[in-house]
This record gives structure tokens, C-alpha cells and sequence, in this order.
């Protein structure tokens, strides 16, 4: 309890005290459920939940006051003998998820700010307005490479390349956790996904990831290395994927030798929601629960995130532990990651929350505006042919049309009931009274059809319209169900249970009766799920999505009659993290005309197209990196109206936007950008900001050219019969309202030794008439080397704010960290040899080239 003692020292004391069974307690997460009722502590679930052993972490329940979680902590100190406080975790992807909590652009947007400043800023704030609810540990940011971009997960990484994304995400956890942990403006950055999880094969989530060990630690690992290193971060989330056969969470070489023992790391490491439990039920590398536990714990793993119930989870390490399995001082530094991260946190001395916070920076006008200046940064103009961009404000009509108009998409991980500004709103704002602004959706995101009504469905006796669902627990219908009830229509969304005696996961629905439409047409019947569903019409399977996972829609071609009744069964199951299911028919169809005749009426027609929540994140892959539904065919009929069209994209993802490239005259990626993001768009609009975000992603042509991200190696080709080899945008890509001549690059000394440093500077020249930002960048190739290397790597960005008519030099400077890589003999070195620098504004435009030469044997 001696603040002035070292961590480590006030660690290896308690660890000296304390009973195997707290120490094994402190390496369990606990849900923010056992601990309150509705959003207000509960003493009498908190007892029950944690006894007299206190409590490592708990996740999951975003205090909505100090008073909440001061409540908390009181008791689980008071009830514990060595007073040991919980640490809150929480998740705080692109913004702190509590209720109400300030919303920054989605991390790929994020990403083509190639902004560090601006990224330390979004991390204080992060951290800022979390710490002021009393929360502790985030989990994110995403550092994967995203190289794969039919995983939907993409959408939260900050792009495909080592250099960029390491930069951006340092300078998040920096900002994130602060000069000091014990600041109420800090908190404990968990990064994810260790290691390689973001380039699975087929892009499909959970899927093996089949890369060599020298590309794992040349381009993955060095991102969460200099997170550490650099941005001093304290946590790690292990990822639920396997890695050249071995799952993560049983990775003892990536866990233990690379991260601790190479790395020096000192943080925690916790497991991925289901890791563990993976080792049996996905990855069957373990036979039982307690032979998974073993070898995660075994490998390095600290804590486990919901894989077991609690009590297994501790009783097992206990077991282990005794029987000789696991020596005690695995459990001792396990426990004591957690309990270094308790005391640099100050909460031995200080666990309660300043009332005061809340109010004074809980989405206050600074983070607010920070929203929108990131909104801002994260805009690529793609296209601008005749300089339509920007928009004059004195235009008289303009139509805003598409199915993400008037939508805001925030992306996943957002804050909890976020709202933001539509671009609808945003234009609105920006233009003068005298403009007329239309509005029409013109096509769903996606075509989901209409719920199907309860006057149409009836229970097997045909007695009450719905059908009559079956609950289990598991995946088979085995057993008596746990819930039997009518179910008036299929329409629900599911956070947790479904309803009474259903647990939250695990758990399988049968629902049987009849479907009799009042009226005939031709149609489809659709269904979505999260898992797996399957449906059977008049005893014929129709639909068997039983393994895919998270279903949008499924759809099957149906003549109605009217009056018919056709038997029909439905059976889906949930295998962790809400649930949803969905039956609907298209009796109303899409139709084009309303949007159409806007824009006829129209001077100028902003087509805002894209992707939504249901299309891109977390089991949201996809086979094809085209537009979703009818959206192509929108935007097409709007073209053939002959009134200018703007395309507006709101995504997750890179997208093969090929038609509209070659028709439509101006192009803006939104990203998904933020609660402001609405007014950040429509500033880039009508030129109020002159737009600098650059691509942090390759854009292909065409699903078939993956992969595709710019720094491939020599011998990668693309000889397509019908698809050209070079991508539609390429990385490091974005257009301004003004432009930007490089000259004068130098590059001294021209010869170092390997742990010399080279000084590379440029002259950069705004020859427009406008001010604006650029992205200078530098990518370095290594001429011939011992092992194979790409033709180019980033290695330097600075993002540069130029008035008209003036020029700024830009420096950089490279040493061993950007010229080095794993040779044959597998280790770290700068090799001799020639090294161009080339600088240009983007990886496909690389103006300037020099040489230097490091020497050597």
C-alpha cells in the first residue's frame, strides 16, 4: 500500500500474501451484469457474483455515473482482505462505446487522416471521457494489416500497410494513456488482434491465417512492437484465429518468447471473446475445457473474456496448478500483469471517479469539434473531372439521393445509441435558403423485403396466427425445450437472452406452423440469422445456411397464392454475441421513379451509396467488393437523366466501383466519418474544406485480383485474361481542390554504416490558387537483397498544411527500424547494399528518386 515503492516491488509483495485462489481470481473477466440492475449498482448480485475474493476485471458495463461506479468499487474493496480494486474495461474502438460518448470516424477512416497529431488527439479523448466513467482498459485499437478486403473487419483496421498503420496507432495509444496511468484522463490501451488475424484465408472471420513466419514478423509484428515500444502500450488481445497451424491463444512463441521475452512486454494479455474455448470447439487442438485452459494459460495467456463460466475458468487453474501442471509462478506473473496494471493505474490510492468529470468533458464542444476535424481528415476526393467539386452554395435545386443520404453510419464498435449528422442534414446546413434540397432513398441498402405479418403466419393447429417456437440450449433440438411460446412475427434482435430460461449464447430455435398470404404475386421468401439458419417449405429444405454464420438475407424464389397454406419450419442457432433472426417477403417492390424524378428537377444530383453495419465489420464478410443490391442500377438511372451527378460512398471497405469511375464525374470516400461526419462531407461538398485524406487501402478493380496491396513482391504478377493488373485507386491515393509540385529531393549522407541514419528532405510547392493540405510521402526499396523484398515500402508520411503559391521543405528521417528485415538465418539486420528513396504523392506516383549505399560485409 506504499505509493512510493515501484510497481513491481508493491506487485511482488501482494503476490506474496495472497492465496493461490485470489490470485487466480484476478485473472477472470467478469459481465458488468452480475454487478447492477438496469444501470444501478446491485450490492446483493455483486455478493453473489464475487464472495470474498474480490475481482480482476469487468467489462461490459459502462457506468452511466461516478456514483455507479464508485458504489462498485467500495464494495469490491471492502470485501476483499487485501482491498484490491476491479479494473473496468470497456471497448473504445473509435470512440468510448458508453452511451452518449463522443463518435470519431471508423478506424479505416481514421487511417487516411495520415494524421498523427490528430490521432494523439482522438486518443485523449478516448481516454478522457472513459476514465471519467470510471473506466480503465480499452480494448483496440485493431492493428491488423488490412490487406484482405472481403474480411469485414477491415473497416477497423487503419489500413494495409506496416508503416502507416504503426505510426497512426502509436500515436492513438499515446494519447489514450497519457504522460501517466493515474491521470483521470488515462487509461490502459489493450491493442488486437496479436497476431495476424486480419488476413484470412478467403476473408472469411476466424479462418486459418496461412502466412510464413518471416512475413508474420517483416509485416505484422512490428506494428504491435512499436505500440509498444513507442506508444508504451500495457495491454494485448489475443486473437481467436490460428497462425500456421497453432491457434493464438496456444501460441507459447508469440505469447511468451516473442512478446515477453524479445519484446520485454509487461502488460496483460486477455483472450479475444471465445479463444480459449476454441482450442476445443473450432480449432480441435484441445479435447476438453481444462485441456484448453491448460494450454492457454500454459502459452502466456493472463485472463479469459466470457469463454467459461467463471467458477470453471478459476477452478481449473486451481486444479492445474496442484496437480503440478502449471507452476505457480505462471500464475504468479499472469496475476501479476494484472495487478501492475491496478497500481500504475492508481487505484490503490485513488478508485474512485471526480463526480465533476462527466459534465465538464463528457462529449463537450473540444471532443465535438475534434469529431468533426477528424471527419474532415478522413475524406478522399477520388474524382473531380471538370472540376465540378466544389459545389457553388448558390445553386438552386440539388437532390440528395440514395440509400445513405439520410442514413447515419457510424460503423461497428460505436458508442452505445450514437447519433450523428446525416449528409442530407449536413448539406442542408452548408447551403444558402435559396436552395432547394430534395431528398429520395431510391433503393434500399439492402432488399430485405417487409416483415411478413402475423395475419399471415399460423401455429401448427392452425388455432392463433404466428408460429410456435421451440427454444433449446445448444445447437441440436435434443431434450425438452427450454422455452415453448408463439411467436406473432420473426423480427427480432437479441442483445442477450431471448427470453426466460434461454441462456445469452449456445441456445438454438425450431419455429413451425404455416405460411398463408391474402394475396397471389411472385416473390421471394428472405431470412436472415446470426448463426446459422436453415428453412424447410412443404417439407423441401429451401434454405441451409446452417455453417455460414451471419446471414444479411438469404432469399428464396417463391409464386404466392393467395390463400394457400404452405408448411413451413425454421430453425436457427446462436453461437455467441447477440442474436437476430428475420422472416420477410418482398410483396412491395423497388422502384426508381420517385429518385429519378428528382433528379430531373435537379441542378446537380449527390448520389450517397455504400454500406451499413449489416454489410461490413465483425461477421460481415463478403464474397464480392461490388455495390450491395441495386445500388449500381440507382446510380446508372440517375446518370441517364443528363443532370451532373456527385457519388458520395459511405464504407467500410474498399469497393470495385468501376462503372461509376468511368461515368460519373466526381467521387468522394466518406468512410464511415463520425457523428459529424454529415457536415465533414458536405464541407468537402461546397468547398468550406479542401479535402487531403489519402487511401490507407489498395481499391481493386475486381474481387479476383486479390491480392492486391501495393507492396507485393518482384515475382507477384496479375496476367488476367479480362481484368487489367492495376487497381482502380492505389494506396496512398487522394485528389485536393488545389496541387502540389515535389522537387528538390536530397538525400545525406549518401553512404552509412547499418546503424547509421539518413536525412531525406523535399521541396513541396502549392501551385494552385487554393491553400491546402498534402500528404507527402516516401517509400524505400531495397535493391537486391538476401531474401525477397517489395519494389517499394512506405517509410515516411508527413501530412503538410501550404498556402497558395508557397512551398515548405519536408523532412525525414530513416534508420535501422525502416532499412532493416529478417534474413536467412531468421534475424533482424540492415544489410549492405543500395537503397532508393523515392518520394511522390501517393504509391503509384513516386516523382523523385535517389540513391545511398549502406556499407559493409
Amino acid at each position: 500500500m506504499d505509493p512510493s515503492l515501484s510497481a513491481d516491488a508493491r506487485v511482488q509483495d501482494l503476490l506474496s500474501r495472497m492465496s493461490l485462489e485470489e490470485k487466480v481470481r484476478q485473472m477472470d473477466l467478469y459481465r458488468g451484469e452480475h454487478f447492477k440492475t438496469g444501470s444501478a449498482f446491485s450490492p446483493g448480485k455483486t455478493a453473489k457474483a464475487i464472495d470474498s475474493l474480490g475481482v480482476g476485471a469487468i467489462h461490459d458495463i459502462y457506468p452511466p455515473t461516478a456514483g455507479m461506479i464508485d458504489s462498485l468499487q467500495k464494495f469490491v474493496i471492502a470485501h476483499n482482505r487485501w482491498r484490491i480494486p476491479a479494473m473496468i474495461m470497456c471497448e473504445m474502438l473509435h470512440g468510448y462505446s458508453g452511451k452518449g460518448a463522443t463518435t470519431f470516424p471508423m478506424n479505416i477512416g481514421l487511417g487516411a487522416t495520415w494524421d498523427r497529431e490528430l490521432m494523439k488527439k482522438v486518443g485523449r479523448a478516448i481516454g478522457s471521457e472513459a476514465r471519467a466513467h470510471g473506466v480503465d482498459y480499452g480494448f483496440g485499437p485493431v492493428l491488423g494489416l488490412g490487406r484482405e478486403p472481403r474480411w469485414g473487419r477491415i473497416a477497423e483496421t487503419f489500413g494495409e500497410d506496416t508503416y502507416l498503420d504503426g505510426e497512426i496507432g502509436t500515436a492513438m495509444i499515446q494519447g489514450m494513456e497519457g504522460d501517466s496511468l493515474s491521470s483521470d484522463r488515462s487509461i490502459v490501451a489493450g491493442p488486437k488482434h496479436f497476431a495476424a488475424y486480419s488476413e484470412p484465408q478467403a476473408g472469411a472471420n476466424c479462418s486459418p491465417v496461412l502466412l510464413g513466419k518471416r512475413t508474420v514478423l517483416q509485416d505484422f509484428l512490428p506494428v504491435f512492437k512499436k505500440v509498444i515500444d513507442n506508444g508504451n502500450a500495457l495491454g494485448v488481445m489475443c486473437a481467436y484465429s490460428e497462425l500456421d497451424g497453432i491457434p493464438c491463444a496456444a501460441n507459447k512463441w508469440l505469447l511468451t518468447d516473442v512478446l515477453r521475452n524479445e519484446w520485454n512486454f509487461k502488460g496483460l494479455v486477455i483472450s479475444d471473446l471465445g479463444a480459449v474455448r476454441y482450442l476445443q470447439s473450432s480449432h480441435d487442438v484441445a479435447k476438453s475445457p481444462e485441456d484448453a485452459i491448460y494450454q492457454a494459460v500454459s502459452a502466456g495467456l493472463d485472463m479469459q473474456f466470457y469463454d467459461y463460466p467463471n467458477e470453471l475458468w478459476q477452478n481449473t487453474i486451481i486444479k492445474l496448478v496442484k496437480e503440478g501442471r502449471i507452476p505457480e509462478k505462471r500464475i504468479d506473473q499472469a496475476a501479476g500483469d494484472v495487478l501492475r496494471l491496478k497500481f500504475k493505474l492508481g487505484l490503490f490510492e485513488n478508485p474512485y471517479t471526480n463526480p465533476k468529470l462527466i459534465a465538464e468533458r463528457f462529449h463537450c464542444n473540444e471532443f465535438q469539434n475534434l469529431a468533426l476535424r477528424a471527419g474532415h481528415e478522413s475524406i478522399c476526393l477520388l474524382k473531380n473531372s471538370h472540376n465540378l467539386l466544389p459545389l457553388s452554395k448558390k445553386i438552386k435545386t440539388i437532390a440528395v439521393i440514395g440509400p445513405n443520404a439520410n442514413k447515419v453510419r457510424l460503423g461497428g464498435y460505436s458508442p452505445h445509441e450514437a447519433t450523428g449528422i446525416t449528409i442530407l442534414d449536413g448539406i442542408k446546413q452548408v447551403v444558402g435558403k435559396q436552395t432547394r434540397v430534395l431528398y429520395d432513398e431510391g433503393v434500399p441498402l439492402i432488399i430485405k423485403g417487409q416483415i411478413i405479418p402475423s395475419s399471415a403466419l399460423l401455429t401448427p393447429d392452425k388455432k392463433h396466427h404466428g408460429l410456435k417456437g421451440e427454444y433449446f440450449k445448444g445447437q441440436e433440438f435434443t431434450g425438452t425445450p427450454l422455452l415453448t411460446r408463439i411467436d406473432p412475427q420473426l423480427d427480432f434482435e437479441w442483445p442477450w437472452s431471448p427470453g426466460p430460461g434461454v441462456p445469452d449464447d449456445h441456445f438454438c430455435i425450431r419455429w413451425t406452423g404455416f405460411l398463408k398470404p391474402a394475396k397471389s404475386f411472385n416473390g421471394w421468401l428472405g431470412l436472415s440469422s446470426d448463426d446459422g439458419i436453415r428453412m424447410w417449405i412443404d417439407g423441401q429444405k429451401v434454405v441451409d445456411n446452417w455453417n455460414k454464420g451471419a446471414t444479411n438475407i438469404v432469399r428464396y424464389p417463391m409464386q404466392f397464392t393467395a390463400g394457400k397454406e404452405y408448411k413451413i419450419r425454421i430453425e436457427m442457432w446462436e453461437g455467441g454475441y447477440q442474436a437476430r433472426t428475420h422472416l420477410s417477403w418482398n410483396i412491395k417492390k423497388v422502384n426508381f421513379a420517385p429518385a429519378i424524378a428528382l433528379a430531373k428537377k435537379a441542378d446537380v444530383a449527390v448520389v450517397v451509396l455504400g454500406e451499413s453495419n449489416d454489410l461490413v465489420g465483425e461477421n460481415r464478410d463478403a464474397a464480392t467488393l461490388d455495390l450491395q443490391g441495386k445500388q449500381r442500377d440507382l446510380i446508372q438511372a440517375i446518370e441517364q437523366t443528363g443532370t451532373p451527378v456527385v457519388c458520395v460512398l459511405l464504407n467500410g471497405r474498399p469497393l470495385s466501383i468501376n462503372w461509376i469511375d468511368k461515368h460519373i464525374p466526381a467521387i468522394v470516400e466518406g468512410w464511415f466519418p463520425g457523428e459529424a461526419g454529415g457536415r465533414a462531407v458536405a464541407d468537402v461538398l461546397f468547398g468550406d474544406y479542401n479535402p487531403a485524406g489519402r487511401l490507407p487501402v489498395t481499391f481493386p478493380k475486381a474481387v479476383g485480383q486479390l491480392p492486391i496491396y501495393y507492396n507485393q513482391k518482384p515475382s507477384a504478377i496479375h496476367r488476367y485474361i479480362t481484368e487489367s493488373d492495376q487497381p482502380l485507386y492505389p494506396f496512398g491515393y487522394g485528389l485536393s481542390y488545389t496541387t502540389f509540385a515535389y522537387s528538390n529531393l536530397k538525400v545525406y549522407p549518401d553512404t552509412i554504416q547499418p546503424d547509421g541514419k539518413v536525412t531525406v528532405s523535399v521541396d513541396v510547392k502549392n501551385t494552385g490558387k487554393r491553400d491546402g493540405q498534402d500528404v507527402v510521402q516516401l517509400y524505400l526499396r531495397d535493391v537486391y537483397s538476401s531474401v525477397t523484398t517489395p519494389r517499394k515500402n512506405l517509410k515516411g508520411f508527413s501530412r503538410v498544411s501550404i498556402k497558395a503559391g508557397d512551398t515548405k521543405t519536408v523532412t525525414f528521417e530513416l534508420t535501422s527500424d525502416e532499412l532493416s528485415l529478417w534474413n536467412r538465418q531468421m534475424k533482424n539486420v540492415v544489410e549492405p547494399g543500395d537503397f532508393v528513396v523515392m518520394v511522390g504523392s501517393n504509391s503509384a506516383n513516386l516523382t523523385l528518386k535517389k540513391k545511398f549505399t549502406v556499407i559493409g560485409q
